[in-house]
């Protein structure tokens, strides 16, 4: 006959905590030598080289937003169309992405990286020759084939190169995978300033003709920086896409980005239309996208120290989008703001303040991503790190395709006082949506973490060859807690 016994539940933690700390005070000893081990000389080259090559192919992507859309106008092409031209690469991307990732291991890492580059240097020197067609329907259809083609060839090196940092970069993958995607976000920024002061000296050509022998030529030096083993790490994986969007916070937080995507993005078909009537030149259209990619920029750092020192970010991304909702209505300005004459600028001062508050949004959601799949029981390794990236890179992409579209038909039908209206109620919108699903999620964890007066449980400890078993843990008279054993 089993008989029952209680003892003080330390006595039973006792081991399982001096267990627990030794862990724990291994994993520190491992992350302080990982933090304090420096990058080797190679290391260093790789890692400006991939910098060089993630900036000059994100210019490529953005350096026409200050001239085609007038280009395209002339070839007679309508806004919404023209609109989508600069969505269809974000969807070849979004769309292209997994294939690649499947294929990697047939393909070759070599093959798939270099060929991606050289395809997207090519593809830039063949766009900057379409200004000599003088057939609408050529025009168009060679726009979206090239443009399509480009978007492959990104696609293709962007894939390669995860592996890439995974074999160079052991022991910094996240950290460096972070720093190049800095350089993508300022390739995509500078683009448009960039591309309107080539566009000032030599015309529609210059720009892509720029663009596309750098990248061409900065495609061998990288050949050598990749590892002789063909080992893919994508193999270590502990989640799918699928259980990621079954987590109602990372849903929310998916739906938060594609929203601030389509806000930055909708600009690149509408702003130079709705400018065009100053009478402004191409240089001076991208020296005002410089603006607001410039107070991105200044602000991103700032939120992001602030994103690590908070406890509870998420009030920066409804803030942010908020604020966002705000500026766009003096981005036209709104029929909202009758009472506001359109100025030059007061563009200027919408731009930047959208700046501002587009970094404020945006910097937290990868660590909200990250934080809602730790929470959830995922674990924090490098295989958990990139299928978030994976998945935040097509969020992003699906909110850089509905942008133009949306904003390029939306322009075409109601003009662009109405289209910054509209994309104002949706940041409101996604602002209110987001206060109240994460508030009521603070409530509710709060919640649950009131402890109960009874709490069963299991434990296990071995004690000279004697296994004991708790069935569950009561209070006793005394008020402390003791364990009852069989």
């Amino acid at each position: 006959m089993n008989k029952t016994r209680s003892i003080p539940i330390t006595t039973i933690s006792e081991t399982i905590d001096n267990k627990s700390d030794h862990t724990e005070e291994n994993q520190d000893k491992n992350n302080k030598r990982k933090k304090h081990k420096k990058f080797t000389c190679k290391q260093k080259i790789a890692l400006v080289m991939l910098a060089i090559v993630d900036f000059m192919s994100f210019c490529s992507m953005s350096i026409m937003a200050p001239f085609y859309p007038q280009e395209a106008a002339t070839k007679g092409m309508s806004e919404s169309l023209a609109g989508f031209v600069f969505g269809f690469y974000a969807l070849v991307v979004f769309l292209s992405s997994p294939v690649f990732g499947k294929t990697l291991p047939k393909i070759g890492l070599k093959c798939l990286f270099t060929g991606g580059v050289l395809i997207s240097g090519l593809c830039s020197l063949v766009f900057g020759t379409l200004h000599l067609i003088e057939d609408y329907f050529l025009f168009t259809t060679f726009s979206f084939i090239i443009r399509g083609l480009g978007a492959l060839g990104s696609s293709a090196y962007s894939t390669a190169s995860y592996v890439i940092i995974v074999n160079i970069f052991p022991d910094h993958a996240g950290a460096v995978r972070g720093l190049l995607e800095t350089f993508v976000g300022l390739g995509m920024s500078v683009g448009p300033a960039l591309g309107g002061l080539l566009f000032a000296i030599g015309g529609f050509g210059l720009p892509f003709y720029v663009i596309g022998l750098v990248i061409i030529l900065i495609a061998p030096l990288n050949v050598y920086l990749l590892p002789s083993s063909e080992r893919c790490a994508l193999e270590t994986k502990t989640g799918s896409f699928t259980k990621l969007m079954k987590i109602p916070s990372l849903v929310v937080t998916c739906c938060i980005i594609v929203v601030i995507a389509m806000t930055w993005s909708f600009l690149d078909p509408t702003l130079e239309p709705h400018l065009r009537k100053f009478k402004l030149s191409p240089g001076n259209i991208g020296l005002i996208f410089l603006l607001l990619s410039a107070m991105y920029g200044i602000f991103s750092p700032a939120w992001g120290w602030l994103t690590d020192r908070m406890n509870n970010y998420w009030c920066l991304m409804t803030s942010g989008l908020f604020f966002s909702s705000v500026t766009l209505l003096l981005l036209g300005p709104s029929p909202v703001l009758s009472f506001l004459e359109d100025s030059i600028w007061l563009n200027i001062v919408a731009l930047s303040l959208l700046g501002v508050s587009v970094a404020m949004a945006l910097m937290p959601t990868y660590q909200a991503i990250l934080d809602s799949a730790l929470e959830e029981g995922f674990e924090d390794n490098l295989g958990t790190h990139s299928v978030i990236a994976g998945l935040w890179s097509c969020v992003y992409s699906l909110g850089e395709v509905l942008g133009p579209v949306i904003g390029g038909a939306v322009l075409q039908n109601f003009g662009f006082p109405v289209t910054s209206t509209v994309f104002s109620l949706l940041n409101l919108v996604m602002a209110v949506v987001g206060t109240f699903y994460f508030f009521l999620r603070k409530r509710k964890n709060s919640s649950s973490n009131i402890l109960t007066d009874q709490v069963p449980a299991q434990a296990f400890k071995q004690r000279k060859s004697e296994i004991v078993i708790v069935t569950r843990i009561d209070r006793a008279e005394n008020g402390k807690w003791m364990a009852k054993l069989m």
